[in-house]
């Protein structure tokens, strides 16, 4: 019988296969990136709430100790072992403010975003976001405890 050559033929991708190929990744990724930015972001929301209940913990005991003779209203004053506070590389990426009734903390720029706030109101809660917009596009409201 006689020899049947058979032709090859190598495919290669078209440029329709590969805009597609290209719109998947991209659909996957709009997916992908904010979900972690949400997680990040709750996991800096859970740091800030952790650092704001030492602060209010402190607070009480200082208020509630005689030999202080006064009311703290800075957290300098609450002797506060900077390595109780938890911290992301070694900055703080929360700036904290004490009020008679309030601890705030503060998003600054090693966060990312500055101004989104978190208050809990001493002595025993309840907690807030900020009222701005920065506030409540970066946390979510679900998260507080």
């Amino acid at each position: 019988m006689a020899d049947i050559n058979e032709i090859s033929v190598e495919k290669k991708f078209s440029l329709v296969e590969l805009l597609m190929i290209i719109m998947i990744v991209g659909i996957i990724f709009t997916i992908i990136v904010p979900l972690s930015m949400s997680n990040k972001n709750h996991k800096n929301m859970a740091e800030a709430i952790y650092n704001l209940q030492l602060i209010a913990q402190k607070d009480v005991e200082f208020y509630n100790n005689p030999d202080n003779g006064y009311y703290a209203f800075d957290v300098s004053m609450l002797n506060i072992d900077e390595n109780q506070f938890k911290k992301t590389d070694g900055d703080f990426i929360f700036d904290y403010t004490l009020t008679d009734s309030t601890v705030v903390a503060t998003t600054n720029e090693k966060f990312g975003i500055e101004g989104a706030k978190i208050s809990y109101y001493l002595p025993r809660g309840p907690w807030a976001l900020g009222d701005d917009k920065v506030s409540t596009s970066t946390f979510d409201n679900a998260w507080l405890p």
